[in-house]
């Protein structure tokens, strides 16, 4: 994806092809998070989980997922708008006790530059910025899979 580009300039250019609305600060490309486009961010091994679900139902052209080189780092999905109601606080704060939160308007994604996973780098890469998931199918899923693991940890 960023075989040709050589600067942080560059790599914004890739990104905004693909629709994203990207800005470059202290040499690195950022997204900073809307209620159109943001990001959830949850544990690797649930977020396997997850992905597994939104590809295998084809709700979604591409989950792109972002993540750091080292280990335990949890996954940054990129998602779109939420839709239908609010989700209630009772199931974000069940979600967030199990590691998942959902990154606030305003907050700073920082996005790979280098196709090499030495430092910030794509688990799965964006096709365009229209065919994300929604923030709500992201979390469902999420919700769906803790609930599992809930309930199959009870009976241990």
């Amino acid at each position: 994806m960023f075989e040709s580009c050589h600067s942080a300039g560059e790599v914004a250019h890739v990104y905004r092809r693909m629709g994203f609305p990207v800005s470059c600060a202290f040499d690195r490309v950022a997204l900073v998070a809307t209620p159109t486009l943001g990001a959830v961010t949850m544990p690797a091994t649930l977020g396997s989980l997850v992905r597994q679900a939104l590809t295998e139902d084809h709700r979604c052209e591409s989950v792109p997922i972002l993540t750091y080189s080292r280990s335990h780092r949890e996954w940054v999905f990129l998602v779109g708008p939420a839709w239908g109601g609010q989700i209630a606080r009772r199931t974000l704060e069940s979600l967030e006790a199990r590691g998942v939160r959902v990154l606030d308007a305003g907050q700073r994604i920082w996005l790979p530059m280098t196709d090499h996973p030495t430092s910030w780098y794509w688990v799965s890469q964006p096709v365009n910025a229209r065919t994300i998931p929604s923030r709500t199918s992201v979390l469902a899923d999420a919700r769906e899979f803790v609930g599992r693991i809930a309930l199959s940890t009870a009976w241990m």
